[in-house]
């Protein structure tokens, strides 16, 4: 068997071994809510991939998936796992004696854009209407502000480089199918981009992103970002365990894109001094994301990024507000 045969192993014994240590460790199973039949856009979501009406703010809809997608088993961010990836070049790293930046670009922390009718079982404190996500993407372009990726904040730190003024970033973690259906027309309509972080083993699933999209969403120059395989807690997980659900994650993501993953965002935003050295380990990783309030970005703490958690009902001249202070 091929080394790529190999790593292209979905559920094997390693996998099972480490998802019944994260789901222990997690205490239960995978939430997968299904959204309420209604007469808006969702009620289209019937596959795996949710089919959409076109129009000049909103994407065609791709093909429907037929099976959810193989996870790539991985022990390492080893650019031949996945053949023909992308892989970061190693001189993306500050030049040795290059002095080091302090930027102050605000990261929007958003889970789902979805009428409440149709968020299942998703907490409310994490779901947001559509028309809410749209008042606060108009506030902030007619503030003048403009988005880049976490990738480019990235590269930015490792460059000593400050971004354009006005500056932010959107981040919407989990990879449901709304940040495709309802997100993606919003942010295309104000000429923004976003990181979605989506989990490995949730692609293709019925609620959640699947392969065309997740693709459809990077050629539109989104980012794809890795967010684990089970989405368990890593703080817990024993050393095999903490590396497949970051390698596996992020090895899944290029086979997908064609891109390996740049940034992850930490399940549950939890990490520690343990889980950031796995995550350093994977080398084609440069930023990671916790939850908090914001702050700053520098190179040191790069893999400690904090992020303003945005809520479901925040009005739009509020966040303005709080963009516009930690923007400085």
């Amino acid at each position: 068997m091929s080394l790529t045969s190999r790593a292209r192993v979905c559920r094997g014994a390693v996998a099972a071994l480490v998802a019944a240590t994260l789901v222990g460790a997690c205490g239960g199973a995978v939430e997968n809510p299904s959204p309420s039949p209604s007469a808006s856009p969702s009620a289209a979501v019937a596959s795996i991939e949710p089919q959409i009406t076109s129009s000049p703010t909103t994407p065609p809809a791709p093909s429907p998936a037929p099976t959810p997608f193989s996870i790539v088993a991985a022990t390492s961010c080893d650019p031949s796992v996945v053949p023909g990836a992308e892989f970061p070049p190693p001189t993306l790293v500050p030049s040795p004696g290059a002095i080091p930046v302090t930027l102050h670009v605000p990261i929007l922390e958003y889970h789902r854009i979805v009428p409440l009718a149709d968020a299942g079982k998703s907490l409310p404190g994490l779901t947001m209407p559509p028309e809410i996500f749209d008042a606060q993407m108009a506030a902030l372009n007619k503030a003048g502000w403009h988005t880049i990726t976490l990738t480019t904040l990235a590269d930015d730190l490792a460059a000593g480089m400050t971004p354009p003024s006005h500056s932010f970033v959107v981040t919407i973690d989990d990879g449901w199918w709304d940040g495709y259906v309802y997100a993606y027309p919003t942010l295309q309509k104000y000429g923004y981009v976003a990181t979605f972080f989506v989990i490995a083993d949730r692609i293709g699933l019925h609620d959640f992103l699947g392969p065309s999209q997740i693709q459809a969403l990077a050629e539109a120059g989104n980012e794809i970002g890795d967010h684990t395989v089970h989405h368990g807690p890593l703080t817990g997980a024993l050393p095999a365990a903490l590396a497949y659900e970051i390698d596996s994650g992020a090895a899944t993501i290029a086979s997908i894109t064609g891109r390996w993953p740049e940034t992850l965002a930490y399940p549950r935003g939890k990490t520690d001094a343990r889980v950031i050295a796995a995550v350093a380990a994977c080398k084609s990783l440069r930023m990671a994301v916790v939850e908090g309030s914001g702050g700053t970005e520098t190179w040191a703490n790069r893999f400690r990024v904090a992020r303003i958690q945005v809520g479901s009902h925040r009005p739009a001249a509020d966040l303005l507000a709080e963009v516009q202070r930690a923007g400085r």
